[in-house]
């Protein structure tokens, strides 16, 4: 009885146009109060069809404290509003996005309410509060939408705050997609597309947009891209990028492609292109350019060259070969004797010498074949060169000959030293040559053939000895 001198009984009133809100709201409200407020007793009574009315019993803290809680909750509600927002059905797949993600996330983020009536039965009659229509890209202020125009259009109806409202608006507002035209030469449109679509697809996914190709064959030069419009915006300035870079390729193409063609006689081929080509390779890569010399055993014309590059860099390299052809023709070969006995030395060790020679002088210098007897080597180049590089290796030679002489003389007087130091010995061995014959030999003469030859007298056989067991 104590107990229930502290327990109250109060009740609320709450409008019946939020009888939907509530029904739905209505377990989940509960279980909530109760959960916070221990031992209250909620109970739900209609008051005739304007009202529902709430009792709540408990004890007087706790009834006062739910019932605040639930003037909190419906409140706000008593300041909804419902607006309507119509969509073209032409953009109403983009408009919702993948499984309706898009309108799902305003609907979150704005905490509002969003419902699209059936299709088949169209709603003539919406609640009459606030009802506003986009303006336009088929959006107009209206009460009542005719039933045509339902067919072409779709329609959603925004619930909430006023505020909230307004900005989810806006927000399905920036869904509406826009749509831009980008003029594409039908010879590009290949490059844009890509094989398969790829390119085409990649611009659609990176950006998130469709795009709308003509038919090949078709007399029309427009892309149409169709997004959000910040979105719509990137993919024209890329798909520009990409025209303008095509574009720029092709023509660097063409002017790559430029031929240049001029006359030049076959006997100076192979002067010019060199030692298994090197010399044309070295102006082709310097140049970047190809040259192209007749076939041989063609009909085409046999003295053509042709030049493929750039404009500027065909005439570099025929400004190059015209001065080959200039040193070629200006060539002259002098023949001179170079002495054998300093050959060797001019020549260097694996011909090192004479190729410095050569690259000093900017000459040519041939040597007879190995084996031959011509002491001749031939010198070609420029005449100015060649007189340079002759007197060089006629001065190598002037020297390289009185190293030789040098070393001869030495030579000689060394080899008259030691014959005269070989006379000299033999005169003392065969001193005694004129003995007379008829002098006896004593048998055992200190003067014997083992003193004046001592080697005989190693070689003497030694004394035998009879063998004993």
């Amino acid at each position: 009885l104590k107990d229930l001198e502290y327990v109250v009984e109060d009740s609320i009133l709450i409008n019946r146009k939020f009888h939907h809100y509530f029904v739905m709201r209505r377990d989940q409200l509960i279980r909530e109060m109760t959960e916070i407020y221990a031992g209250l007793i909620i109970d739900f009574t209609y008051e005739g069809k304007q009202s529902i009315r709430v009792t709540m019993k408990g004890e007087k803290a706790c009834v006062e404290a739910a019932k605040k809680h639930i003037e909190q909750i419906f409140e706000p509600l008593g300041s909804h509003v419902t607006k309507q927002y119509v969509i073209p059905q032409k953009f109403y797949t983009f408009f919702m996005g993948p499984m309706s993600s898009k309108v799902h996330q305003i609907a979150k983020d704005y905490k509002v309410q969003l419902s699209f009536p059936d299709k088949e039965k169209p709603t003539m009659h919406i609640h009459p509060v606030a009802q506003e229509i986009g303006k336009d890209k088929g959006r107009k202020n209206t009460k009542e939408l005719p039933f045509s125009n339902q067919r072409r259009c779709k329609t959603i109806f925004i619930s909430g705050q006023m505020e909230n409202c307004k900005a989810a608006m806006e927000a399905l507002e920036y869904l509406i997609p826009v749509t831009a035209e980008v003029r594409v030469p039908s010879h590009l449109h290949p490059y844009i597309i890509g094989h398969k679509g790829s390119g085409i697809k990649k611009l659609m996914s990176e950006f998130d947009v469709h795009t709308q190709v003509s038919q090949p064959g078709g007399n029309s030069n427009i892309i149409s891209i169709m997004g959000l419009a910040a979105k719509v915006e990137q993919a024209k300035i890329k798909l520009e990028k990409q025209i303008n870079a095509l574009q720029s390729q092709i023509e660097d193409r063409a002017r790559r492609n430029f031929k240049l063609s001029f006359i030049l006689d076959p006997k100076y081929y192979c002067k010019i292109t060199g030692h298994k080509g090197l010399l044309i390779a070295q102006i082709c890569t310097e140049h970047d350019v190809t040259i192209q010399f007749p076939k041989k055993g063609n009909h085409e014309i046999q003295d053509q060259i042709v030049i493929t590059g750039y404009k500027e860099n065909t005439l570099a390299a025929k400004d190059a070969i015209m001065r080959m052809l200039y040193k070629i023709e200006k060539t002259v070969s002098k023949e001179i004797p170079l002495n054998h006995q300093v050959r060797d030395s001019i020549v260097g060790f694996t011909g090192k010498t004479i190729q410095k020679i050569m690259e000093q002088f900017q000459v040519d210098i041939r040597l007879p074949p190995k084996g031959s007897w011509n002491p001749n080597i031939t010198v070609i180049g420029l005449p100015d060169k060649v007189q340079e590089a002759i007197d060089h290796i006629l001065e190598l030679e002037k020297y390289y000959l009185s190293t030789v002489i040098k070393y001869d003389s030495q030579l000689d007087n060394f080899k008259n030293t030691c014959l005269y130091k070989i006379t000299m010995e033999s005169s003392k061995c065969f001193g005694k040559r004129d003995v007379p014959r008829n002098a006896k030999a004593t048998p055992n003469s200190p003067n014997d053939d083992s003193e004046e030859f001592p080697k005989l007298k190693q070689q003497t056989p030694p004394k035998t000895h009879p063998w004993r067991p």
